[in-house]
Formats: C-alpha cells, structure tokens, sequence
C-alpha cells in the first residue's frame, strides 16, 4: 500500500514538472498569461476628440505675452499628432475683459489675437488636417461696451432699445407680465442705467457689465431684432467655413432654466443655422446636474456632461470604481428620452471648474486614470487644454486658465505671460517637452489612450454596458470598474483598478484577446471560461470576450 502511494505521488510529480496540459475530460487546465500585442494605429482619427483651447493662454507667437491665433495654427500640427478631431476655442472676440465673455462684436476677431487673416490661416491649416473649429458663442447677453447697448441706453427710441431688457420699476412689470423672458423678480439682477436714460434699469444675470439680449416671449422669438442679429452673426462665422458653436450658459438665455423656453428657443436657433450649414455642430453648456441637463436635449444635439465629472472624481478620490459606470448609463437613459441620436460630450475639469489635478490632490495616478476612464468610457471626449500634462488650478477662474507649458521656462518661445501662475508652475507640473520624452509620463497615457479610442471601432463606437452579474448592493471589490463596450458584434470588457492596492477580477467567459493592459495588469487563463485579471495599483485591462 505504501508503495502505491509513492507511485501516485511520483506520477503527480511527474506531471507538474512536465506541466500540466489542458484535459477538458478532468478539468484540468494549464494556466496560460494572455498575450497583449501591441497595436499600430491606422491614423483614422474615428473617436471625434476636442480639444478646448483658451488663446490667451495656449501659445505666443509675437513675443508680446498674450496668447494668439497663430499660436493656435502653429500647434495644430501637435493636437493632429495628438489625436484631436476638432478644437473649441474660447471667444476670440473683441471684448473688454481677459476672458472674452463680453462680447463687444460679434464679427470681428480680439485684436489681442490677431486679425481676421490670422484666423483664416488656422480655419484653413485646421481643415487640411481634419480638425474641426467650433466657436464659443455668446447669446444671452453682450458686454455693456457693445455698440448696441452704448446706443440702446440714450434714448427709448434708440433702434437698439429692443435688443435688451429695462424698465423703470422692474418689480412691478415683471408681476405684471410686461417683460419678456423672465417671469420673477432678482434685484441683482437689474442695474441702473448711468448715462441717457438714467431712470431706467436693465437686466444682466450676472453682472451689470454683461446686459441680457431680448429674444422676446418665446413664442415671438421671430419678431426679435436681437434674434435676427444673432442668427446673421451665426451665419457670417458659418459661411467662413467654421464647423459649429459652443454655446455658452444655456440654461441662463431665458430666466426660468427649468422651463421649455430654453430648449425650444435652442431648438430654433439650431435650425435656423443648419440652414446655412446642414449638420452644423452644436453644443450646449447647462452647468447643472444630468436631470436637468436632459431637457436641452430638445434643443441640442450635443451637451456637455457634468455629472460624469463629478462622480468620476468622487470615484478617484474614494477608490470606488464600480458604480460609476451605472451612474453614466442612467444619464445616457435620460438624455435618449428627450433625443435617441444625442450627443453626450464627456469631459474632465473645463475653464469654469478646478484643474483635474488640483481636485485630485496632485496625484498622478488618479489623473492619469481620470484620463484612461474619460478615454474608455462612451460619449464624445473633450479634454481642457493643459489636462494632458497635469496642468493645476483653483478658483477664481484666472487661476485655472493659466498658462500653457510648452518647455522649461527657459526654453519656451511659446509660453505665454499675460497672467503669473500660482499652480501650473515649472516646480509644480512637467512641461510637455520632458513628457513626449517619459514613456510613463501623464502625456503619453492620453496618447496612448487616444490612440486607441480612435484606432478601434469599438472603443470609438460601442455602446457600454454592465458586466454581466453585476450587484449593485454588493460592497466587494469596490475599487474595481467593470464595464464593456459593445460594437457589431464584438465585446470589450474594460477593467479599472480606482485604488492604490492590489485587486483581482474573475472573468467567466472566454477571452478571445488581449487588447490593451496598462500598469503591468495581467489577465491569467485557469480554464476554458475562468480568467483572473491581476491589477496591480492603477491598473488597467481590455479584452475581447
């Protein structure tokens, strides 16, 4: 009997050593490591990247300090490399502020800029590289310096009086119902005029520097004036060859954000330019939560997507992966209720919000999976200039708007000097030119990222959805997001580590292939249908199913 058991147990040795092959008949399997080739990119930019870009801040070509519109041109070439498909940039208006978003002409180009030649050569430079401009838009109200409103307060009979909002006792004409577009009454919101007709006051939503437009009750939006110069100032950028707007605080045109005013003045407005450019691209910002986000989408065909953010860095800085992919769905179901073929622009931080790596405290890892999840998820991306190299910044908005790092100070013929950075600093945050050269840089996980998302139709086009078996109520392996991506057929399942620790996935189906893996993540084979993936910290993985 004893000598059995030795048999037995030299015949198991023998099989360990020899290694264990695959017997579907026992159940035994050989573990196998997934291979993950590398993939080349075609050049196919399929993903439609923006890229937001503020002028002033980006890149000085005149050595004057400020940011300029042939700054912009010469650095098409490094966003086409990049990987971006279109570029928004801020308003390159003329206007009184460093900002631009009172706009003193809606036609003409900041001269801070540059020229309206200027401009023509980047449109052009752009669309030789494929890379879509769209301009920020100011509709809802102008800069008090405007034309318009220095004429429209001299007199009442001033041909510009009806482009904006007064009244000598707002209060009471408002509970009256004899001003347009606003249904109560917000004494911060009505500012005394100081030259002409000075018993009047007009109405300015944010400051007294930025006047509100009169677009008239909304069923008689046709009759405005202001309406009609909006729309020919539309179409002068349109017949230009610009590919679209960004149209700035939305939800702010008409006073009442919650009510169909907005969305359907939007809705008129989209329509009226789509005659001078079918197809125009149009995105809407309305700075609040999915839900009443959702609305616009009555208007717009493309939104932003704040709440995404805000989850995304609750996710980031709890280590707690798993719900958001669910959060993103729900708001994908809302905004499909109101518009099946909508646009949902996913994003990081932007001009308005603190710097992805200020509210991520600085962390590296968290920004540079904030990148990889912005880049995995579905949606259209944007990314804030400066969020590929880490760039920093709290508020007041000076501050996350401060200027590009293009090389060490010393170096840099680009770098920009209009403002003093308190964040984005030489000793705080890597230029671009040190990154291009770090494989493990923060620059290179969006390139690499961004590669990917435009060179594979599924990451491009697929739909997302749960992992099957997902819990919402179950706490384990929190830090973990699960989520695939679905396109003809064919099924990616994407796998994040939120955390700082070590976490393992078990996937229960066959893994056709190894797509991508970062952070030295791996995926192991136990069997025909039972895989683990290992990541380590920050890790990620991609596979076909």
């Amino acid at each position: 009997m004893k000598r059995t058991y030795i048999y037995l147990w030299l015949a198991v040795l023998c099989i360990l050593l020899a290694g264990c092959k695959d017997d579907p008949a026992t159940g035994e399997y050989e573990t196998e490591k997934v291979p993950f080739p590398e993939a080349d990119w075609d050049g196919e930019k399929r993903a439609d990247i923006f890229y937001e870009i503020f002028v002033r801040s980006f890149a000085d070509t005149d050595g004057d300090g400020i940011g300029d519109l042939n700054g912009v041109t010469e650095k098409l070439d490094y966003l086409n490399e990049l990987g971006v498909s279109g570029i928004w940039l801020m308003p390159i208006n003329p206007s009184p502020s460093y900002h631009g978003y009172d706009v003193e002409d809606y036609t003409s180009i900041n001269p801070d800029y540059g020229t309206m030649e200027d401009f023509d050569r980047m449109l052009a430079k752009a669309k030789s590289l494929g890379i879509k401009v769209i301009l920020d838009f100011v509709i809802n109200h102008t800069s008090k310096t405007h034309p318009w409103f220095e004429d429209a307060v001299l007199s009442v009979d001033s041909e510009y009086r009806d482009y904006y909002l007064f009244s000598q006792d707002p209060k009471a004409d408002i509970e009256a119902g004899k001003i347009p577009m606003t249904d109560y009454y917000n004494s911060g919101e009505w500012h005394s005029v100081t030259t002409g007709t000075t018993g009047y006051k007009y109405m300015g939503m944010f400051s007294d520097w930025m006047p509100e437009l009169n677009y008239h009750d909304i069923d008689d939006v046709a009759n405005s004036p202001a309406y009609a110069a909006i729309c020919e100032a539309g179409k002068f950028w349109l017949e230009k060859g610009v590919d679209g707007f960004r149209l700035d605080a939305v939800k702010h045109i008409y006073q009442n954000e919650n009510s169909n005013e907005n969305p359907r003045f939007l809705k008129m407005f989209y329509d009226q330019m789509s005659k001078t450019t079918p197809g125009v691209y149009m995105i809407g910002e309305v700075l609040s939560e999915a839900e009443y986000v959702a609305p616009y989408y009555a208007g717009l065909p493309a939104l932003f997507d704040f709440s995404s953010w805000w989850r995304l860095e609750w996710a980031l800085n709890n280590d707690s992966g798993k719900w958001y992919p669910k959060d993103l769905l729900d708001y994908e179901a809302m905004y499909a209720r109101y518009r099946s073929d909508y646009i949902n622009a996913t994003k990081l931080s932007n001009h308005d919000e603190e710097r992805t790596g200020s509210v991520l405290g600085g962390n590296v890892n968290k920004m540079k999976m904030a990148a990889k999840v912005l880049l995995t998820v579905s949606g259209s991306p944007y990314i804030y200039y400066g969020e590929e190299i880490g760039m920093l910044g709290l508020k007041p908005d000076e501050y996350v708007r401060e200027p590009f790092l293009w090389n060490a100070t010393s170096s840099d013929i680009y770098r920009t000097k209009w403002l003093t950075p308190m964040y984005s600093t030489d000793a705080n945050v890597s230029n671009l030119t040190v990154q291009q050269s770090d494989p493990n840089s923060l620059y290179n996980v969006y390139k690499e990222f961004i590669e990917l998302r435009n060179g594979d139709p599924v990451m491009a086009y697929g739909a997302m959805q749960l992992p099957d078996g997902y819990d919402e109520a179950a706490q384990d392996d929190k830090q973990v997001m699960a989520f695939y991506r679905v396109y003809n057929g064919t099924k990616y399942l994407v796998l994040h580590n939120l955390s700082s620790s070590q976490a393992s996935y078990t996937i229960n189906s066959e893994v056709k292939r190894g797509v991508l893996e970062h952070g030295d993540a791996t995926v192991t084979r136990y069997g025909p249908t039972r895989y683990i993936a290992n990541l380590p910290a920050y890790g990620t993985v991609i596979c076909e199913l």
